[in-house]
């Protein structure tokens, strides 16, 4: 199976009950909303493979994906090469159109405050019967190294989990901003490593 496959899988299952999933695809069945994270995460994966990496755990059941800085955000071409401007077709306009607003005030102001070689986790998912394991600190671990191999030197990740916080500054991540994007009404944090 392919990296982008099997991570599109895990990611769909990992953010299944995911609060900015649950907005973006609201009023949808649970099977209906996991086909949809499917095609979203799948898509999102592979423009990952592409333009940026692909990190799995040894027992294929966490996942990472992430994207230097000078593919952050992708541009519309890439976008397109990479298989992700099927996803309003695939996905619906809808949730789509919710994704794109909320993801572009969050990841927008990542962008406007991060530098020039920053690496961005894109999003970082463990199957829930393996949470606690050590997984989130491994797939993070391999994946800066990925990214200093390729002269990135600040790495920077979202979300929108309050769990999510914590786990990451023990990680040695730091809170960067707080906020509350208007078209979602969902929290959103932006953290940093250096």
């Amino acid at each position: 199976m392919s990296p982008h496959i099997r991570a599109g899988e895990i990611l769909a299952d990992a953010f299944h009950h995911y609060p900015l999933m649950q907005y973006a695809f609201a009023g949808r069945t649970e099977e209906a909303r996991h086909r949809g994270l499917l095609q979203l995460y799948t898509r999102c994966a592979s423009a990952a493979c592409r333009y940026g990496g692909v990190v799995l755990n040894d027992t294929n059941d966490g996942a990472l994906i992430w994207l230097p800085g000078s593919s952050f955000p992708l541009t519309l071409g890439q976008e397109i090469r990479s298989g992700m401007g099927l996803i309003p077709f695939t996905v619906g306009p809808r949730a789509t159109l919710r994704l794109v607003r909320h993801d572009g005030a969050s990841e927008g102001w990542v962008r406007e405050h991060a530098g020039e070689k920053m690496g961005y986790i894109w999003c970082l998912g463990v199957a829930a019967s393996q949470r606690g394991k050590g997984y989130s600190r491994a797939l993070i671990g391999r994946a800066i190294e990925q990214m200093r191999a390729q002269g990135m030197d600040t790495f920077w990740l979202k979300t929108e989990d309050p769990k999510n916080v914590e786990i990451y500054k023990r990680i040695g991540f730091e809170l960067m901003n707080e906020m509350v994007v208007p078209s979602s009404g969902i929290r959103s944090w932006a953290m940093r490593r250096r």
